[in-house]
Order: C-alpha cells, then structure tokens, then sequence
C-alpha cells in the first residue's frame, strides 16, 4: 500500500502544494475526464478516467520538472489519446452499427445532449467542455488561461462559447422534440 501512496501524493503535490486544495483539483480533474470520455462515447468513462489518471502517475517522473502550464491539460491530452485508442478497439468492419443502447435513468435531455456533443468536431467538443470544467475563482483562471492559449481575448473566448452553448442548446431542443414524437407514436401503437 505504501507503494501506491508514494506516486498519488507525488500527483497530488504537483498539482498544489496545499494538499486540501490539490485533492479538489484531482476531483474536478477527474469529473472533468469522466465528463469527456462520456461526451465521447465510451460507456466505461470512470475506468478510463482512471486509466488516464495512472498513466499521468507514471509519466510524472519524467514531466514534473519541465512540464510547463496547467496539469489539467495534460491530463486531458492523455484522456483524447484514450479516447483515440478506444475507437480503434471499437472499429467494426461492416456498414451497419448496432443500436447504441442507453443507460436507464438517464433523461431525454441528457441523452440528446451526448448526442448532440457528438455531432461536434473534436476540437470544439473539447473546448465546450474545457470552458465548463471549473467553478468560482478557478473557472475564471481557467478562462484566462484558454484565452490565452487561444490568443484571443476573454470576451471573445465568451462570445465563442455561447455561440456553441447556444447551437447546443438549439440541438437539444430539437433532439427532445423528435424523442417526444417518437415516444407519442410507440404508445399510440400499443
């Protein structure tokens, strides 16, 4: 046990020297890639977050004493090559895929916003994402930071996150409303 301690406190240090303050960090970074992975398709998102996670754990060694920037990003870096590795296990050599099936519980809202995620390119999935990934003093940090490594300004960062909150929005809207009319036509079937 001893032995797995030693690198998570390492991790936890490198991500703030007030270990309080790093363990929230590992929890956001952590609901961040969980978030990502699920928004991607893959339905065992906690397991791969935490593939992603010990992957971070073994590099850090090599990477803490250069690495320069937000360690979230790295760890969402590790998280898209995940995602990569898990669509080519997944490549199915035929025309037809299979229905997806959906978790039960999950609301018409929540499974029309997976899909409408998916309909994104890659790059602005992951920058709606990285936007909503923090709260309070540390969202407007993270907003800084996007802006500039973007190199644009805070309010065009803004302005380009709610034009694509409002695409979302405007997706969803009509995901539900084809979800309600498919529901009506199987209960007036039966």
């Amino acid at each position: 046990m001893t032995d797995d301690k030693k690198p998570f406190d390492e991790l936890l240090g490198w991500l703030d020297s007030d270990r309080e303050k790093a363990g929230q960090r590992y929890e956001l970074i952590r609901t961040g890639l969980i978030r990502m992975l699920i928004s991607n398709g893959l339905s065992d998102a906690e397991h791969y977050a935490d593939v992603a996670i010990d992957r971070v754990i073994k590099r850090l060694p090599e990477i803490r004493a250069t690495y320069v920037g937000d360690p979230t990003k790295y760890f969402h870096g590790v998280g898209r090559n995940i995602i990569r590795e898990a669509r080519r296990q997944k490549e199915i050599a035929t025309d037809v895929l299979p229905p997806v099936a959906t978790a039960s519980g999950r609301s018409d809202t929540s499974d029309c916003l997976s899909k409408c995620l998916g309909l994104l390119p890659p790059d602005k999935r992951a920058f709606i994402l990285d936007y909503h990934l923090f709260k309070g003093h540390e969202k407007v940090k993270h907003h800084r930071q996007m802006a500039g490594e973007l190199a644009i300004s805070e309010g065009a960062l803004r302005t380009r996150a709610h034009h694509l909150r409002m695409s979302l929005e405007k997706c969803v809207l009509e995901c539900i409303g084809e979800e309600g009319k498919h529901k009506t036509a199987v209960q007036g079937h039966r």
